[in-house]
């Protein structure tokens, strides 16, 4: 078969490189195309309980997570230049045209019950600038008299002002977020300038903001930086500059190819799908380094360009494919979850996976088909000093020290085991943020202050229109806000219910110690004095605490951004709590909210992906075993790569490295590449088989000799690829890149050490006809009839 690929390849050489010149014309076209996600990172099923409940208290609730919040501390914030400031702040927001409305002290009211009008007017806390210190002061006194503000305007201890600036939904998940945003920072930053105050920003929209800018520059830095140490990993290994931009136009190829295939396929550019481009180069190299390396030393041996080709792609045609094969299967192991972000990841990953082998198997050998023959010094890297030192040394592991590899190995496994029975899980709001990162610093500063910065929504449904107006359903919210309130984990509860508290509050003078849920007694008498409208308080925020047919009741919380297990065990009491106010038997109740989303997606990512890395070692054994034919190969073909998976697992444990949705990509996406040696190992190790006379030992080392330079130079580039993404801003990035490098750094040697230990140690179970079946043979191939020759 692979000498029919060949012939077909050299005779319509310019018809092959013509098709890949118009696929990458027209992959750039749709790279052009590509968008950045201005969304969090979704990755629960759209049809799953908890998204699904966050998608109808969305539509059915106004201002859900719309909201940019500034905060300033100051002592001595209440004084004439400073708090005129913040309302000039405060205007100029106001008439972005972006912006839906700002809550701040600037616009806050009072309810007064006037003794001439015998009714309740709204009176503002600030009528234009404050001209003088007592005026300024006077702002201050009632601002700490009226409850109803304290955690949304001012914090507990007077210190802190907060200012709301509510974005119009039309901006919020468009690329217009970025102009809008860097507008509020702009204002922010004259404000700054003329108080010498530090103004703290935070908020959903915020936060999207940050990490879509992240994701723009970093796919740049990656991809910049993977193609530098690309290039010098080239140079270093292959001594050959044409070697190296002859790989370089495939990477850019597979780049592209990567690019355009996420905007054809209508996805946007999310954290995860931004690393499929730096992925591609780290993977495509290493069919570069295997092609390349098997031409120079079969021109080495041949002198022919032509031979030398035709042998390259019949003899690692079908490795080189199998290769690609097993690591688009680990990406592909993504596909099989409901999650869209986790299958638009893996449909990216794999179809360019296997767009890369293809690319790289036919363009390869006909651009060395057209160049001048390589000099001695194109090949002499395959005879360097170091390189033969290093194979020696593994080498003599092999022959000579197998039962202390057999230790190492069983107690590196027993310390990983160990490691994994520390692992923490963790996938909070802020897990991927640097802690020094400035967003990272402004929200602990809010967080600090307000006591919460994660929004937790409780629904309550009486389960008739207008039912959340009725007095007993009021008295049991108020209930559940003095049970939340006392929870330290939280903010400061709001609901509608605290509208009639205002009103109460004012019924009595304005005095703070009648700040309470009136009686049906005083709602009655109340109801003389309101004025017309102010039930509705014509609040955007009032109206967002009920449903349109006043069925439904929110109880809007700002939740820490704790550790999952923490964050489980608060909303398992926020759930007891309501269950005990509210019975199920009258009332539904839903607790929903970014905060809840966040603990659920985790749970589904820990359960979906670790189930699709079982069915991903569980596939690859059945391959494994059609090619092998024996359950005893399928056995050592996957040790060897299971043990690096337990040590770096254990590595997380030992490091307090939490599983979370970025470091639970690392055994999937690992296990696929690593495979890749074991299986250029095996191939080459049948290859011995035959010319030794089904010597298994004399195979197993000759097969080091010939694979472990190759498996070296495509570890190197793995691991420093990867390790490429050390240099993000997002901490989960990091972390996936160091493991991902450490466990393609244990698989090399695991693969080039305990493997042929395996086999060596095996050999008298296991013999030549294991092979027969792995790739397709012509009667050449097939070693002697007689048994395998044990050397000890």
């Amino acid at each position: 078969m692979w000498d029919r690929v060949a012939e077909f390849l050299f005779r319509n050489r310019r018809l092959v490189v013509g098709f890949w010149v118009v696929y990458v014309l027209v992959m750039a076209f749709f790279t052009t195309q590509s968008k950045v996600s201005y969304k969090f990172l979704r990755m629960l099923p759209e049809d799953d309980s908890v998204n699904v409940a966050y998608e109808e208290f969305k539509s059915e609730f106004a201002s859900a997570g719309n909201a940019v919040v500034l905060g300033v501390k100051d002592v001595d914030f209440f004084r004439p230049g400073l708090l005129n400031e913040w309302r000039e702040l405060a205007l100029r927001l106001e008439k972005r045209p972006e912006v839906k409305a700002v809550l701040a002290v600037h616009n806050a009211v009072d309810l007064v019950l006037t003794d001439s009008a015998q009714a309740m007017q709204t009176q503002p806390l600030m009528s234009g600038e404050v001209t003088s210190p007592g005026e300024a002061f006077a702002v201050k006194r009632r601002l700490k008299e009226l409850p109803f503000y304290k955690g949304m305007l001012i914090s507990d201890d007077g210190y802190t002002q907060l200012m709301s600036v509510s974005l119009k939904n039309e901006v919020l998940y468009d690329k217009e977020i970025l102009s809008a945003l860097d507008a509020i920072k702009e204002e922010v930053e004259i404000f700054e300038a003329n108080t010498g105050e530090d103004v703290n920003i935070s908020g959903l929209p915020f936060l999207r903001m940050a990490n879509a800018k992240i994701i723009q520059r970093e796919i740049l830095l990656f991809l910049c930086m993977t193609g530098a140490f690309t290039l010098l990993i080239m140079l270093a290994f292959l001594r050959s500059m044409r070697a190296a931009v002859i790989a370089l136009l495939v990477v850019l190829a597979c780049v592209l190819s990567s690019f355009g295939t996420m905007a054809a396929l209508g996805f946007e550019i999310t954290l995860l799908l931004s690393m499929v481009a730096p992925l591609m180069i780290v993977i495509v190299v290493p069919n570069c380094i295997f092609l390349i390396n098997k031409f120079h030393a079969e021109y080495r041996e041949t002198q022919d360009v032509t031979e030398a080709l035709h042998n390259v792609i019949k003899k690692i045609g079908v490795v080189t494919f199998m290769t690609n094969a097993t690591t688009a299967l680990g990406f592909g192991t993504f596909i099989i979850t409901s999650s869209a972000s986790l299958v638009e990841f893996g449909v990216t990953a794999s179809l360019n996976i296997l767009v890369a082998f293809l690319l790289s198997l036919s363009v390869i050998p006909i651009v060395y088909s057209w160049l001048t023959p390589p000099k001695e010094k194109h090949y002499a890297h395959l005879e360097q000093p170091w390189i033969k030192g290093m194979i020696a040394v593994i080498l003599d592991l092999v022959e000579n020290r197998r039962r202390e590899v057999y230790v190492v190995s069983a107690t590196l496994v027993l310390l990983g085991i160990y490691g994994i029975s520390k692992i923490q899980t963790n996938g909070n709001l802020t897990a991927d943020f640097k802690r020094e990162d400035p967003v990272m610093q402004q929200l602990t500063f809010l967080e600090r202050e307000f006591n919460g910065v994660v929004p937790m929504e409780i629904i309550i449904d009486t389960k008739e229109p207008g039912g959340a107006e009725k007095g007993a359903v009021l008295k049991r919210t108020a209930e559940l806000q003095s049970r939340l309130d006392s929870f330290p984990e939280f903010s400061r509860s709001i609901s509608a219910a605290d509208f009639l508290a205002f009103g109460r509050q004012a019924f009595y003078g304005g005095n703070p110690d009648f700040y309470a849920l009136p009686n049906s007694q005083e709602r009655m008498m109340m109801a003389a004095y309101l004025p017309e409208g102010t039930t509705t308080m014509g609040s955007d925020l009032l109206r967002s605490l009920m449903d349109t047919t006043h069925q439904k009741l929110r109880i809007t919380v700002q939740s820490q951004d704790l550790p999952t297990q923490e964050l489980k065990g608060v909303l398992d009491r926020v759930k007891a709590t309501t269950a005990e106010i509210f019975p199920s038997d009258r009332y539904t109740v839903s607790v929903t909210g970014a905060a809840v989303l966040l603990l659920e997606t985790t749970k589904y990512l820990v359960n979906n992906l670790l189930q699709s890395l079982v069915f991903a070692i569980a596939v690859t054994s059945i391959l494994m075993a059609l090619l092998f034919k024996t359950p005893r190969m399928v056995v050592i073909s996957l040790i060897p790569n299971l043990v690096p998976l337990i040590m770096t697992a254990g590595i997380m444990g030992y490091f307090n490295i939490p599983l979370k949705p970025s470091t639970l990509l690392v055994f999937s996406i690992a296990f696929g590449i690593s495979v890749d040696d074991t299986l250029h190992y095996l191939a080459r190790y049948r290859q011995e088989l035959k010319n030794s006379d089904g010597r298994i030992a004399e195979a197993a080392l000759t097969a080091i000799r010939e694979t472990g330079v190759s498996m070296f130079y495509t570890s190197v580039v793995l691991f420093t690829g990867f390790a490429v993404f050390l240099a993000s801003d997002f901490g989960g990035t990091q972390a996936l890149g160091l493991l991902i490098s450490l466990t393609l750094l244990f698989a090399m040697i695991s693969n080039l050490v305990l493997l042929p230990s395996m086999l060596m140690t095996l050999d008298s179970f296991i013999g030549p006809k294991e092979f027969e079946g792995v790739f397709p043979m012509t009667e050449d191939d097939l070693p002697a009839e007689e048994g395998p020759k044990i050397l000890n």
